[in-house]
């Protein structure tokens, strides 16, 4: 049994993550996949009643306190007081729910490989959005806004790339253009992500551009668990 003291004005935005890490196997027998089920459902019960408590404490005030007492069977929790988060995280050998995909409950979250970071940050002394996961970090420029779009060419968006797995960085550029045109590598847009947090299935950090030669979007996606970043681009639809 194992107990977590809530404190009103040191807990106020606790974000709770359930993540759940799945291996398939077949051989699995059905009675021990039922029993785990039981109690990844029980633990998700325990979540919405920690959110409740600490809604509940942070509303009488400095000063007030819970005491929860816990029974954990199976997986482990972690109580980061830096980062305002509970996480629970377990193992499991059957597909209880789809890699890299989450639920949002209340606050908090429920979901499998919920191990990709995207957060603000600078690159070099440029404004940049991070996407980070177990191997790469990814740095994008941060352009502008949806109001306020900046000017910028598409060899400017890719600022650093660092492999975590053998400490480097890769080098290289990226450019990219429409049709080989040179009209659609510059022009005047932004760059969006498109949430920033941790514990998340994915980062994904969007850039468009609005050119003389036409208007698209690229998408930096890097999912739990890839050592590899995906690049889509979508043209935008002209009236």
């Amino acid at each position: 049994m194992k107990g977590i003291a809530l404190i009103s004005g040191v807990i106020f935005t606790a974000i709770l993550i359930l993540a759940i890490f799945l291996a398939y196997q077949m051989s699995v027998p059905i009675m021990q996949n039922m029993k785990t089920s039981a109690e990844i459902e029980q633990m998700k019960t325990v979540f919405s009643d920690i959110d409740n408590i600490i809604q509940a404490v942070v509303l009488e005030g400095t000063g007030s306190r819970r005491v929860i007492p816990l029974k954990i069977d199976y997986g482990e929790m972690v109580v980061n007081s830096e980062k305002n988060t509970v996480v629970y995280s377990a193992n499991i050998n059957f597909p209880y729910i789809s890699p890299r995909t989450q639920q949002k409950i209340g606050n908090f979250r429920f979901g499998s490989n919920l191990n990709t970071v995207v957060n603000e940050t600078e690159y070099n002394g440029i404004g940049a959005f991070i996407i980070e996961n177990e191997h790469l970090k990814i740095y994008i420029r941060k352009i502008g806004n949806q109001t306020n779009p900046q000017t910028f060419n598409t060899e400017q968006i890719l600022l650093g790339l660092y492999q975590k797995d053998i400490n480097k960085w890769l080098n290289g550029s990226l450019a990219m253009a429409v049709d080989n045109e040179t009209e659609s590598k510059a022009g005047i847009g932004y760059s969006v992500p498109e949430e920033m947090d941790s514990g998340l299935p994915y980062g994904k950090v969007t850039v468009f551009i609005n050119t003389t030669y036409i208007n698209y979007y690229i998408e930096f996606i890097l999912e739990s668990g890839a050592d590899f970043v995906q690049i889509r681009g979508s043209y935008v639809q002209q009236e």
